[in-house]
């Protein structure tokens, strides 16, 4: 049945509200988190106290609005939650595009999905009731840096997993074939031609996990032990700075020091997250450009 004229510009009319609205919304947040900063959010404090050496104790005397210890231990956490999650993201991925039949991919693709959609208060409170327990036989606490970056690397699999599987699987058949033809073997082709042509596309899954456990909230604040303090080892708490906004924000009063301390660290936060998300854009922009040559 054609479409009448009317429907077509309705159709039009309602896709380019719904884009200028998301665009806006993203623009108002942006745009208010920008407004509400104040680096350095108190007078007094220099930037590199604010971001590296000066510690959190809005409520001393002075005050303090060091995230020092807050950046520290989320690159603790998300550092190792990525290192444990590649390789086995990578394993997978080279079964699901090397080995497996079309019936298992089929299969298991959609179970990496759902895996990445679980709320990740689920995966804090499955960690809460399991990994506490064990490490608070060995431990003097259980709540700590190493349970966070478990569970968080788990979290992050399934994103490096989907995007390293697809990198290969977009790895031309003719490539793989002209490989086998010279008489090698097929770990041989792979680990040659195909894992080196599929680098990029790797690479852009493993920089999106990272982007995607730097933003997380509950579960690092659930099981890191939401301790403002330096992390001194992997068994000790730690502060990672998602949950340091989450648990000062509600205690601050609106346009205080603390208040601008909290909204600064969110939008360093943010212009990190984006300037992750822009690599990984244009490192997937490229892989597939040189894929199609």
């Amino acid at each position: 049945m054609p479409v009448s004229p009317l429907s077509d510009r309705v159709l039009r009319g309602g896709t380019l509200a719904a884009l200028v609205g998301a665009v806006c919304l993203l623009c108002f947040v942006v745009g208010f988190i920008v407004w509400e900063s104040r680096i350095p959010p108190a007078p007094g404090i220099s930037i590199s106290e604010f971001l590296f050496t000066e510690r959190w104790d809005p409520s001393g005397l002075p005050p303090q609005f060091g995230i020092g210890h807050a950046w520290m231990a989320t690159l603790v956490v998300v550092g190792l939650a990525v290192g444990m999650a590649t390789p086995l993201a990578l394993v997978i991925a080279i079964f699901l595009s090397e080995i497996a039949p079309r019936s298992v991919r089929a299969a298991a693709e959609p179970v990496l999905q759902l895996l990445a959609g679980i709320p990740a208060v689920v995966y804090g409170f499955v960690g809460y009731a399991t990994l506490v327990p064990f490490f608070e036989r060995w431990l003097p606490t259980g709540e700590t840096i190493l349970i966070a970056a478990i569970v968080l690397g788990v979290m992050v699999l399934p994103f490096i997993a989907s995007c390293a599987a697809e990198a290969l699987s977009l790895v031309s058949k003719d490539l793989r074939a002209a490989g086998l033809a010279l008489g090698v073997s097929r770990w041989h082709t792979f680990t040659r031609v195909t894992l080196r042509k599929a680098g990029p596309g790797v690479l852009a899954g493993v920089i999106l996990g990272l982007g995607r456990g730097l933003g997380e909230t509950l579960a690092v604040l659930m099981l890191a032990g939401n301790s403002p303090v330096f992390p001194t080892d992997l068994l000790g708490r730690g502060q990672p700075l998602t949950a340091l906004i989450a648990t000062d924000l509600g205690e601050s009063a609106m346009h205080s020091e603390r208040y601008y301390a909290l909204f600064s660290a969110g939008l360093i936060l943010m212009c990190t997250v984006i300037a992750i998300n822009l690599v990984v854009v244009q490192i997937k922009a490229k892989f597939i450009g040189n894929g199609q040559h």
